[in-house]
């Protein structure tokens, strides 16, 4: 049966690696009947998640009006939440780090909604190829996936890219495209 697929990509390159990284995962999954909405966090105006103790009084995750709040119906009825991301100082670029903290209006004991998602998948690039590179960013994911209690999760690292169009030849991009399909 086709999932509900909300990937979240955080490069301030429109066609920089890790926009055609999820690109790939996106044309496999596209493949399989998956519905797709993507959302650009850099392109979005997310506000620091603040003041959990009147998160949801408004009906709405967040008391401040910002993009989080416009993106929580699609939140609502997505199976799969993937995050795509460049490594920036060992850790999720800045606009996915937003939409991540956002996310804790779900795990508050008064919460309005529950999420749904059966799986989460992280596609991160960077240009290390050190093997401690990926560490941050895939323990941090591994966090959110438990506190969301999501139940499978996937992680594609992607080192050694860089330069625009580095990745154009990387066998990554095979393998993002089969997790896409992998999904249905």
């Amino acid at each position: 049966m086709a999932k509900n697929i909300l990937i979240v990509t955080g490069s301030v390159r429109k066609i920089g690696n890790s926009a055609i990284l999820a690109n790939a995962f996106i044309k496999g999954a596209r493949q399989k009947g998956n519905a797709i909405q993507k959302v650009e966090a850099t392109n979005r105006n997310f506000s620091p998640f603040r003041d959990k103790e009147n998160a949801w009084r408004k009906g709405k995750p967040s008391l401040i009006e910002d993009d989080f709040n416009v993106l929580a119906p699609y939140l609502h009825v997505s199976d799969v939440l993937v995050l795509c991301s460049p490594v920036y100082f060992g850790g999720f670029s800045a606009a996915i780090k937003l939409f991540i903290d956002n996310l804790y209006a779900y795990i508050v004991p008064h919460r309005k909604r529950n999420l749904k998602f059966s799986k989460a998948v992280l596609l991160a690039v960077a240009r290390d190829n050190d093997d401690d590179t990926f560490v941050g960013i895939t323990h941090e994911f591994k966090q959110l996936v438990k506190q969301l209690e999501i139940p499978e999760f996937e992680i594609l690292t992607v080192p050694g890219v860089h330069e625009r169009g580095d990745i154009d030849d990387n066998e990554a991009l095979a393998k993002a495209k089969a997790l896409g399909q992998s999904i249905e």
